[in-house]
């Protein structure tokens, strides 16, 4: 979760949390705890479906660090 990237949606909305690198990935929540903790199960979800694809996962490098608005 080092690469999330968590935002506020605006007003009440709440915040939306993406993961630079895997597509398609998104997740969102009334508070960024919250939105972290579906992010997680998302992100579960996401590599289960992208082995069962075939597609294998993304490069990640060592550098990328967390990235909170």
């Amino acid at each position: 979760m080092k690469r999330a990237v968590v935002t506020p949606l605006g007003g009440d909305e709440g915040y939306v949390g993406k993961i630079p690198g895997f597509r398609g990935l998104l997740a969102t929540g009334r508070t960024k705890t919250e939105t972290f903790a579906e992010l997680e199960d998302a992100l579960a979800d996401w590599i289960d479906l992208a082995l069962r694809r075939g597609v294998g996962l993304p490069a990640v490098r060592k550098s990328d660090s967390l990235i909170a608005a």
